[in-house]
């Protein structure tokens, strides 16, 4: 069902908005009535639903339920008449300032014509009359379209019957039903004052569908549409178009029955087969043609729905009176059972079981009835296969069904079923309340053609959309079986529903039994709020409602087949509240702070940030008094003001924040590094958005490229190259923050003996002690320099600052260097025999300090050249693989080691010692066979962890560090690993000695170089330090 709310607040005397209230005091002024302004907010509330005490309007359109086959018996278009005439038989009167109604070609549903009266500003009264129309044996319906706008609660339509020559009443006084698009709500003033009646605005055209009274059967009806109006307010006025009445069969099987003088008819069952309708049974009509038996006393008649389920419809009624040609039609609104022993006569009647558990043989379903009434039908699925059973249990005596018999079958999408044990179909079933104003100050609910074989099963709650909960019914009425009861519930009733007594239609409270019901999620797993309807008091009117049904024992059908509605009464003044205080001021730093809520203790409230920097930390609904707590986030920017609004649904209250301008601002790094090559830098700025901010450098080696900015940015800079071999530092200040930036100092290439900053091919042949050196920097350049003996430990580097490596050997504790820059010997005892030499640039001076590590003691010892002091630093294990790179990039050598797995099949770990902040990295990468290859792969000026593996030939190098890693395939088993930056790029290239031939990877451009430099059995150079 689609639900529009077309709401206007009015006052419960003086009608009219609180927005509209000058244009009214001025319209009472003119007709002479002084206005008292006190007593119009004092009487100010507003509802919706039905029959409430200042009630608002509920403009439905609802699809109708078209049955199938259904024959249209009347039918008016009001397309066939020349505007403003209307059809031949159509008859219209009008008093007062109404007019008559006419056909009208504007705003029909189908065109060219409506029908159509007005709603004028005074009071006045029209009516539309059908010709009289002649029905049938069967139940009928009416449907018709219709489009109203009038002034709400005080003009409105109602629809009247007169049923053959009697006088008009309400189609529901008369027995009437509506299945979609019934009234809105009573008038309270004009001709029609005190009635049921459709009012305010349905925005666009809706179907009406009603059932008609069960006594008009084989009568001719009139029905007339009536309006009227009050003396002050109008609307556009009522349009009515495309009337039709159908005979609301589903279903017809005109083949004859015949009823043998004892045992199951001889069609058995007869069925008819309804399909096509949608939603569930909201009423079951049966229709027997042509019933003759010489006893009907000895008839047994059984209808099966298609779920299974069988209700008698006649069983050992009229006694022994021969009967002939009957139209018998069986309704649950009939006035009247079948008589049990007098003769029986056409009619309708209620289903009829004198004598119970009459035998059906099969295929008749076993079992008794689920129910005395076709109400037991109700909430189950229409469409399926519906059978009739007839047994005559009684020999001498037959008779027949010669035609056939018929079905209505009434289908409802508002119907909820309550056909198995457990939750109801569907569950829940919801309404959608949208528009009102105020808060709820009382609430009542109707369920509308209730009914149930045991009551006493079934346990309904309602839930508001804030999730307050109120038990409507629970184990009332015993195993009495009740049957399309309109049940109202009102904590201003008189009486609570029968415990075990028989329920009958009226208006109850609240009525729990048994308190501890289950109510299946996705219903509430609370209890219930409160006992009675008062629970509601102070909630938002406006959101989803849900009614959820459950059945909590078995064997027992029932439905609610007319739905639910839902009359609300509101008030914008009962929930009115107060915030103490209302303001507070902040610092830029921020902080928390609270405020109260004044509020009555059955109202409900919520809080809510209307701004990103204040942050509701304690709850942020509830009811009556309560404190609401907050956070104030820091201030990056100029002076800012945000609130908190607090809302009980129809007052919103505003507290105030104020905050001062503050500009902290913070920097995503505090130190950055760089090699000696320099390059680009940028580190990231937090600050608010009023905050501008330019950096500034300490040095003219670091020029900041970024401008000024505001908000959160990023600084960029570059630092040139350093020329000098001592690394330097330098700040860039960026709004008092400060970035501290380390460059290393100018060393030379490893490997590079000619200085030309490209790492040269080069071996010692132990054999001679000579060092074979090809020169990148001349073409076919080499040199062969005798410096050693087989059992040397190779340590070349460059140990006097010239940028070029100088030749070095290891023997027994004592270092051997031939310096390049005075081509002199220097020989320098440092360390014993088992030491592992590891030369590096501890100290950063540019030149590499005589620096070994003692297995045995896990031990470094450093003869440092800047000071001429030695260090002594622990780090490492006696089986660690000691290594020389520096690792974050300060231009100075860390102590490392690498701790190799024991197998394959085990991971290796890198230790280093960072001598930029002395702290210490832990970091497994690679496995047991690896061969660990420090080297500036990135060309970030930071050696890299890397390995190579000999047994797939696969270099593995890392970055920052092995957070993530690349993996090259370059090599076999049994290279030798000789990684250094053979093209001059600032980069390591990937490369391996194969007996006398050198291939290398230029990083610069990914080219393949093979060249021939030494012999098998020669030292590679640039292998002297890596972890094997």
């Amino acid at each position: 069902m689609g639900i529009n709310m077309i709401i206007r607040e009015h006052l419960s005397i003086f009608r009219g908005s609180l927005v509209s209230l000058s244009m009214k005091a001025q319209k009472f002024i003119r007709f002479g009535i002084t206005l008292a302004i006190a007593m119009i907010f004092a009487l100010m509330c507003v509802s919706v639903g039905s029959n409430p005490t200042h009630p608002m309007v509920l403009a439905q359109d609802v699809r109708a339920d078209d049955l199938s086959p259904s024959v249209v018996i009347f039918n008016e278009s009001f397309d066939s008449v020349t505007a403003p005439n209307l059809p031949a038989g159509w008859t219209t009167t009008s008093s007062g300032a109404s007019l008559p109604f006419a056909t009208v070609n504007t705003i029909p549903d189908s065109s060219p014509n409506a029908v159509f009266t007005n709603d004028p500003f005074q009071g006045g009264d029209a009516s539309l009359t059908t010709p009289s129309i002649a029905l049938g044996n069967i139940r009928h319906k009416l449907i018709f379209r219709q489009r109203y706008q009038l002034d709400y609660e005080f003009d409105g339509g109602v629809l009247e019957i007169s049923i053959g020559a009697g006088a008009f009443t309400d189609i529901i006084t008369a027995g009437g039903s509506f299945v979609s698009g019934g009234y809105d709500t009573p008038l309270v003033s004009g001709s029609l004052n005190g009635r049921q009646a459709w009012t305010g605005d349905s925005v666009t055209y809706v179907t009406t569908e009603v059932n008609l009274p069960a006594n008009t059967s084989n009568q001719s009806i009139r029905l007339r549409w009536r309006f009227g109006s009050d003396a002050m307010e109008g609307g556009n006025g009522w349009r009515i178009d495309n009337v039709q009445i159908t005979n609301a069969i589903s279903g017809l099987n005109t083949s004859s029955i015949t009823i043998p003088a004892s045992g199951p008819a001889s069609t058995y069952p007869s069925e008819i087969t309804v399909a096509g309708q949608t939603g569930l049974i909201s009423g079951v009509q049966v229709n027997l043609t042509n019933f003759t038996h010489t006893a009907p006393d000895d008839v047994d008649l059984v209808l099966e729905g298609p779920n299974g389920n069988k209700v008698v419809l006649m069983s050992d009624v009229g006694g022994t009176n021969a009967v002939t040609n009957l139209n018998l039609v069986f309704d649950d609104t009939a006035a009247a059972s079948l008589p049990d022993s007098t003769a029986i006569t056409s009619g309708t009647y209620k289903p009829t079981d004198f004598e119970t558990g009459d035998i059906y043989p099969a295929p008749a379903p076993a079992g008794p009835p689920i129910g005395r009434m076709l109400a037991a039908f109700s909430g189950a699925l229409p469409n399926g296969a519906w059978r009739l059973y007839l047994v005559d249990d009684n020999g001498s005596n037959a008779g027949s069904i010669s035609g056939g018999w018929s079905i209505s079958v009434q289908s409802s999408p508002d119907a909820i079923g309550l056909q198995t044990t457990g939750t109801a179909d569907p569950y829940p079933s919801q309404k959608l309340i949208s528009g009102l104003l105020g808060t709820v100050t009382k609430a009542v609910v109707t369920l509308s053609n209730f009914s149930h074989t045991s009551p006493d099963d079934v346990d309904v709650v309602l839930v508001a959309p804030n999730g307050r909960q109120v038990v409507l019914i629970s184990d009332a009425g015993g195993a009495n079986e009740a049957g399309n009861l309109n049940l109202t519930f009102d904590d201003a009733a008189v009486n609570s529903l029968s415990d075990s007594g028989q329920l009958v239609s009226g208006t109850f409270k609240p009525t729990n039994f048994e308190p501890g019901d289950v109510f299946p999620a996705p219903a509430p797993q609370s209890a219930p709020t409160g006992p009675t309807l008062g629970a509601f008091y102070g909630s938002a009117p406006n959101g989803t409602w849900k009614l959820f049904a459950v059945d909590d024992a078995g064997n027992n059908v029932g439905s609610i087949a007319g739905g639910w509605n839902l009359a609300l009464t509101t008030s914008t003044t009962a929930c009115d509240f107060a915030l103490s205080p209302t303001a507070q001021s902040f610092p830029a730093a921020g902080g928390s702070g609270s405020f109260a809520i004044s509020m009555p203790a059955a109202c409900s409230w919520t809080a809510v940030s209307s701004s990103s920097f204040l942050t509701v930390t304690s709850a942020a609904s509830g009811n009556g008094d309560a404190g609401v707590q907050f956070t104030v986030s820091p201030n990056f920017g100029g002076p800012r003001s945000g609130s908190i609004e607090v809302s009980n649904g129809v007052v919103m209250r505003t507290f105030q924040v104020q905050q001062t301008s503050g500009c902290p601002t913070s920097i995503g790094q505090t130190t950055l590094n760089f090699g000696p090559a320099g390059g680009s830098g940028n580190v990231a700025v937090i600050a608010g958005g009023a905050c501008s901010y330019l950096a500034s450098s300490s040095a003219a080696w670091v020029q900041v490229t970024s401008p000024t900015q505001s908000g959160n940015g990023t600084v960029t800079f570059n630092v040139l190259p350093n020329p000098s071999s001592s690394g330097r530092s330098t700040t860039v200040s960026i709004s008092g923050q400060t970035l501290t930036v380390n460059q290393a100092g100018a060393a030379g290439r490893r490997f590079d003996f000619d200085g030309d900053g490209k790492a040269d091919l080069s071996v010692f042949r132990p054999s001679s002690g000579v060092w074979w050196v090809l020169n990148s920097g001349t073409a076919a350049s080499y040199s062969a320099v005798a410096f050693g003996i087989s059992t040397d430990k190779l340590t070349p580097a460059d140990y006097d600052g010239d940028r070029k490596t100088d030749f070095s050997v290891y023997r027994g504790g004592i270092w051997y260097v031939f310096q390049s820059q005075t081509n002199t010997v220097r020989i320098e005892n440092w360390g014993v025999t088992t030491d592992i030499p590891m030369p590096g640039d501890v100290d950063g001076d540019g030149r590499a300090d005589l620096t070994v590590y003692r297995p045995a003691e896990g031990n470094w010892y450093v003869n440092r050249s800047a000071t001429s002091t030695y260090q002594t630093v622990n780090f490492g294990l006696a089986t660690d693989k000691p290594l020389s790179g520096d690792f974050d990039g300060d231009g100075r050598m860390d102590f490392a080691v690498y701790r190799p797995g024991a197998n394959s099949a085990s991971v290796s770990f890198w230790a280093v010692l960072k001598s930029g902040d002395g702290s210490a990295l832990v970091q497994q990468f690679g496995n047991g066979g690896d061969i660990a290859i420090p080297a500036d792969f990135d060309g970030d000026g930071r050696d890299n962890i890397a390995v190579f593996r000999p047994s797939t030939g696969t270099w593995y190098t890392s970055t920052d560090p092995a957070t993530n890693y690349g993996a090259i395939q370059f090599g076999a088993a049994g290279d030798v690993a000789a990684a250094a930056d053979y093209d001059g790029d600032g980069k390591a290239d990937v490369a391996v000695f194969r007996q006398g031939v050198w291939y290398i990877r230029n990083s610069s451009n990914g080219a393949v170089g093979t060249d021939f430099w030494g012999s098998s059995g020669d030292f590679v150079v640039p292998a002297a330090f890596v972890g094997q």
